[in-house]
Formats: structure tokens, C-alpha cells, sequence
């Protein structure tokens, strides 16, 4: 009765924000696959397949980012085992195509409403459906339990926002919660919050993050390559934001014009990643009211006096320019988001600068802080403050970068256990071959 009302109150906001869905450029992503409206070439590709696929459903960039080498590494020692790739954004949705279109059908992730459900469900057939991070989704979770489709969570994190709103309707969630084989937790912490929703009835393991096996350096060469393709020289000192949201360019861009003036005998670059591909013009048009000429990556610009800027106006590049920076500013940490990934940077020994909100990363954030490896700031002149002082400090920037970089090293080892949680749910003994043949695409031939 309950799984009832949440399809009939799916339903009708579904029908509330068809408006929106129609006209929104941005919710019209995929809107006829979220429907359950399943392509003809797609249907035609799974309508006979005879081996069952397992569905990763990843939401955005991050998610993906992080699900990338777990699915890597099971498509690797498992390759004829068909595999599906579902995201809810169209960022999401363009990286993955990008980085596993060779081996999974990828896919959008349908609304929670029973007839999108159950029209994705009834074409693949998957033997196990894995949620990577945070996502519930009470109609998906039932319908698989009522196909005997076992559910897993990997990477999984539930914020102390999330945790005390579940909290308020724990009766509700804690039904589903139940339903799910088993969880992958990244921290002590995140599990002792699923252990709390799920009663205590469900397999918990913690894992770590995927996302730190998935930061593996790009080798000398390649880096070398991406500093000359931005008419880098030796001696240029390097500001890169990353990930950056509204109101932190502005903050950026004020910190930097600070440094530029503390400064003066240096040749100092600033590159500037916003999070989301609808703010690239609205990064442009801050860049230049500042004062600053904007070069777009994606016009292959370079940089040519003291007043270029640099933005990345494309997706999944961000990793490789860390590799390239003195010191990085990682966002959605000034803005209210919570943060991202404080450690990226650390794949190639950057100091990292971030703002107060870091709530979504606050357990790595806190394990940086105890190790002296992350410098907090409430504004442009804190900002601008810890910025000129790491430029100034050659030996602190190492001993930073070299404690981070530990740290990151000691996070990494999710990948396997994330496997180990896979087959136990599949019910694949150890002793299964890792060579199977394979179709090459990991999808129904």
C-alpha cells in the first residue's frame, strides 16, 4: 500500500512538472528514456539477450567519476558479462558515453514512477542493479525485489543533512533500505548512518572511496604536453579553481587580482573550471567584467599577456590540469554545496585551498586538516592571503603536497572491495575465470 502511494504521488508531480520538463532545456535531458520510452536501437539490442547485464546508476559527473573504475575493473575480470551505464544528467550522460560506450550501453535513469520502472526493468533484466552514492529510489528498489533483482550501494555516503531529513520519515525509508543486499559504505561514519536506516538488517561494509582509485597520475610527458599547449614556461605559477560554482569565480577573481598586485615580478596564471557546462558563459562574462581576457579550452586558445584567464568549458578535463597547477582552490566550498573532491589535487602533490562548506567531503576534509594539509578560507582575502603565501613558500608547498598525496595514496584500495561486494551479490565464486570471452562491447550481440 505504501509503494502505491509513492507511485501515485510520483505520478502526479511528474504531471505538475510537465511544463518545466517540456520547456527547460535542462530537464529535457533524456526526458522520453526517463519516461520509459526506450529506443528502437536499444530495444533492438536487448530484446533477445540471453545473459543478464549488471546496471551501475551513477547521477552526475562525480558519480560517474567515481563508479569509472569499478566498472573498469569488472568489466576487465568479468568481460562477457554484459554491462548497462544509467545517469540522470546530461553532463553525465555525454562523459560516460565518452569513457564506456565501448563496453556499456549507457543509458538515462528513469523517473521513479512504476511504468518507466517497469519498462526498463522488463527489456534488461538485470542480475543485480548497483546505486553508486547516495541515491534511494523506494519504486526502483521494489520492483527489483519483487523480480529477486539484488540491489547494492557502493561509495555510499549519506550526509548529516540527508541523514536527519531520512531521519524524520525513517519508517518510510528504512522499508526499502532493507530491501537492499548490500552496502558499501565510504567511511566508519556513512555506515553507522545505513546501519541506523536500515535497522541493522543489511551487510555494511566500509570501503573507501572510489573516487581515489580512480586518481592515478597522467605520466611526465603528458603533462609536459599540456603545459606547452598552454605556452607555459618554466617558473609560471599556476592557480587553478576548480569545480566552481556562482559567487566563487567572483571570489577567485578578486583573490587573484590581489596576488597579481602582491607580486609583480612573478608570471602568474589563473585557470578556472566552473562545475557545470550552463555556467560556462556566465564564468566568461565575470572573467571579462573583471577586467581579465577569457581563453576557452575548448577553442584550443593559449595564453598570451598578463591579462588571460583560462577556463575549461569542458567536462572530465579538470583531473589533468591539477597536474599542471602550484596551488588549487576546489569548490562548491564557498558557495552552499558542501564541496567536492578536496583530494583530487593531491594526485600530483597540490596544496589545496577551500572554503568553509564541506559538509558532502567533510570526512577527508577533516583527515587533511589533522594532517596540515588544508587551508580553509571565508573570502577573497583569506583567499588571496593563503594563495601569495604558498607562491612565496616553495618547501611548504612540498611538505603539503607530500602529506595530501599520503593520504590519498592510504584512502585508495575501494576498487577491490567494491568487487569483493559485486560477485558476493552475483553469487561468483572467486574461482571464475577472469579471461571469458567477450563480445567487445559488453552488450547483447
Amino acid at each position: 500500500m505504501v509503494t502505491t502511494l509513492y507511485y501515485i504521488g510520483v505520478t502526479y508531480l511528474l504531471l505538475l512538472a510537465w511544463p518545466i520538463l517540456l520547456f527547460n532545456r535542462k530537464a529535457r535531458f533524456g526526458v522520453s528514456q526517463k519516461l520509459g520510452f526506450i529506443p528502437s536501437e536499444i530495444k533492438g539490442r536487448w530484446e533477445n539477450h540471453t545473459i543478464k547485464p549488471i546496471w551501475f546508476h551513477s547521477v552526475s559527473v562525480g558519480e560517474f567519476n567515481a563508479a569509472y573504475p569499478l566498472i573498469k575493473a569488472f568489466h576487465a575480470k568479468y568481460p562477457s558479462r554484459p554491462i548497462v551505464v544509467s545517469t540522470t544528467t546530461g553532463t553525465g550522460q555525454k562523459l560516460a558515453k565518452e569513457r564506456v560506450s565501448d563496453i556499456a550501453e549507457v543509458i538515462y535513469f528513469p523517473y521513479d514512477a512504476y511504468f518507466a520502472v517497469k519498462s526498463w526493468l522488463d527489456l534488461l533484466q538485470p542480475s543485480l542493479f548497483v546505486i553508486v552514492e547516495t541515491e534511494i529510489w523506494p519504486g526502483l528498489i521494489s520492483q527489483c525485489a519483487k523480480r529477486d533483482i539484488p540491489v547494492a550501494i557502493v561509495n555510499g555516503r549519506i550526509s548529516p543533512k540527508s541523514f536527519k531529513s531520512y531521519k524524520r520519515i525513517k519508517g518510510f525509508f528504512s522499508k526499502y533500505v532493507s530491501l537492499i543486499r548490500m552496502i558499501g559504505a565510504q567511511t566508519e561514519n556513512e555506515a553507522e548512518r545505513y546501519r541506523d536506516l536500515s535497522n541493522n538488517s543489511v551487510p555494511i561494509r566500509v570501503m573507501g572511496n572510489l573516487k581515489c582509485d580512480g586518481l592515478q597520475p597522467k605520466s611526465k610527458e603528458d603533462i609536459e604536453k599540456l603545459r606547452q599547449s598552454l605556452a607555459l614556461k618554466d617558473g609560471d605559477l599556476v592557480f587553478i579553481a576548480g569545480s566552481t560554482h556562482e559567487g566563487e569565480e567572483a571570489a577567485v577573481l578578486a583573490a587573484y587580482s590581489q596576488v597579481l598586485k602582491r607580486m609583480p615580478e612573478k608570471t602568474i596564471r589563473l585557470i578556472i573550471a566552473p562545475r557545470h557546462p550552463e555556467r560556462f558563459d556566465r564564468a566568461a562574462e565575470l572573467i571579462q567584467k573583471a577586467g581579465f581576457t577569457v581563453l576557452r579550452h575548448s577553442k584550443a586558445e593559449r595564453f598570451t599577456n598578463d591579462f588571460d584567464v583560462y577556463m575549461i568549458d569542458s567536462i572530465g578535463h579538470l583531473a589533468n590540469f591539477y597536474g599542471i597547477s602550484t596551488v588549487a582552490f576546489v569548490g562548491g566550498t564557498i558557495a552552499p554545496v558542501g564541496g567536492h573532491n578536496v583530494l583530487e589535487p593531491y594526485t600530483y602533490n597540490v596544496p589545496v585551498i577551500a572554503g568553509p562548506r564541506l559538509e558532502k567531503t567533510r570526512d577527508f576534509a577533516n583527515m587533511l586538516k589533522e594532517r596540515d594539509a588544508l587551508f580553509v578560507v571565508k573570502n577573497a582575502n583569506e583567499m588571496a592571503d593563503q594563495v601569495s603565501r604558498l607562491f612565496n613558500d616553495e618547501l611548504l608547498r612540498e611538505q603539503v603536497g607530500e602529506r595530501g598525496n599520503a593520504l590519498l595514496i592510504s584512502s585508495q584500495g575501494a576498487v577491490l572491495t567494491g568487487l569483493a561486494i559485486l560477485e558476493e551479490c552475483l553469487g561468483i565464486k572467486n574461482t571464475e575465470s577472469s579471461t571469458e570471452s567477450s563480445n567487445g562491447r559488453g552488450v547483447p550481440v
